[in-house]
Order: C-alpha cells, then sequence, then structure tokens
C-alpha cells in the first residue's frame, strides 16, 4: 500500500493553472523593433514546442510528487501479542493418590481428577502459553512455557507421584516459577499452585519471603487446596499460608474437595483473567520519493535538448 506523507504538497499541482487563470498574458500593445543584426528565431518544428510543454508539465508533476514524500507500506506483520503466560505447579506427593474423588460412579485418585480437569482448563485458553512444573521435596520444569498445548497435555498425561520425592516444597514450586516467568517479558505472569497438604521441605521459605519473590517477579499466584477434608494433621492443607501468598500478590486462594469444585476454582480463575486480544504489529515503510525525483531530473534533460534542438 502506497501512503502520502504529506498530501497538501500536491496542492501545488495546482499552482499553473491558477496563475495561468488569474494572470493571464497580455498581447503586447506595441510592435517589437526589429534589429538587422538579431537574427528572428522561428518555430521550426510545431511539434517539438508540444513534446516539449508535455515533458515540462511531467516534471513538474514528478517533482511536485517527490516533494510529497510517497512512502510503500508493507502488509503488517504480528510481532507480539500480549497474551498471558501461565505457569500450573502441582503437587505429585504420594497423598496426591488417595482415592477420595467421585466422578459419577468411577472411584477416582486426587492426580487423575487433576489431570482431567486441567487440560479442560487449557483447552479453553487457546491463546495463552502454558508451562507445567511438578513439585515434592524438590520441584522441576516437566513442559517448559509454550503455545503448543497438545505437548503441554501430552506431559499432563505423565504426571506420577513418584516424581519428585515424598515431602511438599511449595517454596521451591514458587521460586521455580518466578524463575521460568522471567523470560516471559511482554506477558503476564500467572502462577497457579495446587497442593493437598502444607510445606514439609526441611528448607522452608518463609511466607513472607515467598510473597516478597512473587512480587518482585512480577507473578500473581493463584492458590488451590484441593482433596478431601483429612483430619491427619500433618497432611491439612495450611490453608492461612495459601491465602497470604495469593491475596497478597493479586490472586486469589480457593478450596476444592471434588471434581466438580475443582472445575469452577479454574471456571473462576478465566474469569479473573479474561483473555487478551490486544496484538502488536508491525509495517516496515520504505521511501519511494527518489523516483519521482529521478523522473523529474530525468524529464529536464529531455527538456534541455528539446530547447536546443527547437531552436538550433
Amino acid at each position: 500500500m502506497i501512503q502520502i506523507k504529506y498530501p497538501l504538497v500536491l496542492i501545488i499541482l495546482l499552482l499553473p493553472y491558477l496563475v495561468y487563470y488569474f494572470w493571464p498574458l497580455k498581447e503586447p500593445n506595441r510592435k517589437p523593433i526589429r534589429l538587422p543584426s538579431v537574427p528572428i528565431v522561428k518555430n521550426r518544428s510545431p511539434k517539438i514546442s508540444l513534446i516539449l510543454v508535455a515533458v515540462a508539465v511531467l516534471s513538474y508533476i514528478c517533482l511536485t510528487v517527490a516533494a510529497s514524500r510517497p512512502v510503500y507500506i508493507s502488509d503488517p506483520v504480528l510481532v507480539s501479542r500480549d497474551n498471558y503466560s501461565i505457569m500450573m505447579a502441582v503437587d505429585v506427593s504420594p497423598s496426591m493418590d488417595m482415592q477420595d474423588m467421585q466422578l459419577g460412579r468411577t472411584r477416582m485418585s486426587r492426580l487423575q481428577v487433576l489431570k482431567q480437569e486441567l487440560k479442560s482448563f487449557v483447552n479453553k485458553r487457546t491463546e495463552d502459553d502454558f508451562g507445567l512444573i511438578v513439585f515434592a521435596e524438590k520441584a522441576f520444569i516437566m513442559s517448559p512455557v509454550t503455545k503448543d498445548h497438545a505437548l503441554f497435555n501430552s506431559f499432563v498425561d505423565e504426571l506420577e507421584t513418584n516424581l519428585a520425592g515424598s515431602i511438599t516444597s511449595i517454596s521451591d514450586a514458587v521460586i521455580l516459577a518466578g524463575q521460568t516467568l522471567a523470560a516471559n517479558r511482554d506477558s503476564n505472569r500467572v502462577l497457579i499452585l495446587l497442593t493437598d497438604g502444607r510445606d514439609t521441605s526441611t528448607t522452608r521459605v518463609s511466607t513472607d519471603d515467598i510473597i516478597s519473590y512473587a512480587l518482585s517477579n512480577d507473578m500473581k499466584v493463584y492458590t488451590i487446596g484441593f482433596g478431601a477434608m483429612n483430619n491427619n494433621a500433618t497432611e491439612q492443607i495450611d490453608v492461612h499460608a495459601l491465602r497470604l501468598i495469593a491475596e497478597e500478590t493479586g490472586g486469589a486462594f480457593f478450596r476444592a474437595q471434588d471434581p466438580e469444585a475443582l472445575s469452577q476454582v479454574y471456571a473462576n480463575i478465566s474469569a479473573r483473567e479474561p483473555r487478551i486480544t490486544t496484538e502488536k504489529f508491525f509495517q516496515n515503510a520504505h521511501e519511494l520519493y527518489y523516483i519521482p525525483l529521478f523522473l523529474s531530473l530525468l524529464l529536464s534533460f529531455v527538456a534541455a535538448y528539446l530547447v536546443r534542438r527547437h531552436y538550433e
């Protein structure tokens, strides 16, 4: 697509017409004095005279167009899209194998329900990038942040409770998520952390330090306490810590005791983080003024040649 940067310059094209219309040439009242020593120049070729006028007009038009700065704008190219980079941190401690979930008439483990609902959540957010962290005694990246949801879901299918040890280290999961999401500078960074217990690691980081780390990495944290009520004190969810981490970083804490509740939790998170459709495009602008400028210069040489031939 061709655009003119200074379209008002094209008004100059009307200047010769205005001069001709409002300031016409007048016929001289007196006859010219004929001197014997000065030869009378005659128009030997009316055709050349007509061509000369046409060339002069074209040269003037090209020069005016060059002054208006025409540019060629290339087709827009998508360079970035404001979206979400969502890191899913999943507790894979042995307690996630507990079969206290009921889906219809089928008895399921916590991990089985998690896999099902997690993939459903991801498939509904087609424009977002997802990554997967598993944690227990240690935390590690199961899937890097990717737009390939099929690849992400394949990693979800591989989740097992024997991947990362037997205790729970929530702080390691938050720190690893912050380090991973730090590379996604142009996106909204979100961590969704799901656990069925409390932080029992020997190198436990304080809740305040976890919050400070998340804030310093511009990361919003949603926390989910998942699983049916358990009277075992060592396996009870630390609601206070999870709620504090979520609320202080701009997220929210949710408690889910069954598959339906977990599905509703993911729906609530989606509602809190609506899809972003802002896109950034780049269009390259190529200057074209040199083309009419060159044509004007070329036509001026042609005009000079015709003048010399016309009056020689």
